[in-house]
């Protein structure tokens, strides 16, 4: 392990809280070096020009409205001048933006709601806060590269910055002011802001995902599990005396789901071939009526449907949105296929039920006559 990775193997060993402790980090950083409280100065008014600058920054400030921003930072007066929103890909709250820019942000001068992403994340999170600012009306783009808007006819803006703009600029204000300190801290911090980058599910691009990164996997494994976790909570998935059971061709886990025994997981092989979706369902193969299900659902044409003894049907995996969507997509296909092996079983019994009366029918005429 690099020194360079000390912060972010630290944060790996407590899980959940990466994002409060970048911002205690940050704000360490800011309340210790004035180069970096200078490099945030210039990235706001790269956005925002008026801006009262910046002299002190607070974590955990609640408002008597009950918000709480992960960042203030007041102008030399102790007015709350920019509300800083850490993230990496945490959802964003029923509050964002709307409720930190009607009720906290101040109106007696320039001010600015900014949310603090990954890179990969501005492109996905931007029209997300444009289409939820439409409730509070207008808005006037100021700086489109920069993501910036100013909310109607008022002093209040919105920003979107990247974690490597941010920490750019405070690297390089921070070297030319002779503050090495400061330098092996940004290194530490940006350490820690690429691993939780990495560690989200990042949004899975339609041109891009032609192979699975093992980074890719991690992701789908979690998603695998929390797909499950939902299931089991809603009640339709049971896992009761079944377990995780990975194969050759990927990751998975045995699963009750409605009534059929099922490994829903990752199949490699499938992906290579169809350049769908890596996530897919299998029921047990000691099903003997495997086949006849497989012909209900309509999928005896599809000759890649079959592999490794199995019959295989793939689980939706939506692209180009974030996290909660693709978590949503996955658990409401995967309900489907149940869904629908359920109601195939049902009927291939009445077939099999309807069959065995007409049977039994015919042989009773043949003794009458």
């Amino acid at each position: 392990m690099s020194d360079d990775m000390l912060l972010a193997d630290l944060v790996s060993s407590f899980p959940g809280n990466t994002e409060d402790i970048a911002t205690e980090a940050l704000c360490h950083i800011f309340r210790h070096s004035v180069a970096c409280m200078k490099a945030l100065n210039d990235v706001v008014k790269s956005g925002v020009r008026g801006v009262n600058p910046i002299n002190s920054v607070k974590t955990q400030v609640i408002g008597v409205d009950g918000t709480r921003p992960d960042l203030v930072c007041c102008d030399q007066t102790g007015q709350e001048r920019v509300l800083m929103e850490v993230k990496f890909w945490a959802p964003l709250t029923a509050n964002q933006p709307n409720g930190y820019i009607k009720r906290r942000l101040p109106e007696d001068g320039p001010a600015v709601l900014m949310f603090l992403v990954p890179d990969d994340r501005v492109s996905y999170l931007w029209p997300q806060l444009r289409e939820r600012l439409r409730e509070l009306g207008p808005f006037e783009e100021i700086d489109a590269e920069r993501r910036c808007v100013r909310i109607g006819d008022t002093q209040q803006h919105l920003m979107v910055v990247s974690w490597e703009g941010l920490l750019d600029a405070m690297a390089a204000r921070s070297s030319d002011s002779g503050e090495p300190g400061t330098v092996t801290q940004i290194r530490q911090l940006r350490s820690l802001a690429l691993c939780a980058g990495d560690q989200g599910l990042k949004p899975i691009r339609s041109d891009t995902e032609s192979v699975m990164s093992e980074n890719r996997l991690h992701q789908y494994r979690r998603l695998i599990d929390a797909t499950t976790a939902k299931g089991v909570k809603q009640g339709w998935v049971d896992r009761k005396g079944l377990h995780r059971a990975s194969k050759s061709y990927g990751y998975g886990r045995y699963i009750s789901l409605c009534g059929n025994v099922v490994w829903f997981g990752i199949n490699k092989d499938l992906f290579e071939t169809t350049r769908t979706t890596p996530l897919w369902a299998s029921r047990h193969h000691s099903n003997a009526d495997e086949p006849d299900v497989s012909r209900e659902l309509g999928k005896e044409d599809q000759d890649w449907y079959h592999r490794h003894g199995r019959y295989w049907f793939p689980i939706e995996l939506m692209r180009d949105v974030e996290d909660p969507q693709i978590l949503a997509g996955v658990v409401k296909s995967l309900r489907r296929y149940g869904d629908d092996l359920q109601a195939a079983r049902k009927t291939i019994e009445r077939r099999a039920s309807g069959s065995t009366v007409s049977s039994s029918a015919s042989a009773e005429a043949t003794d009458v006559r």
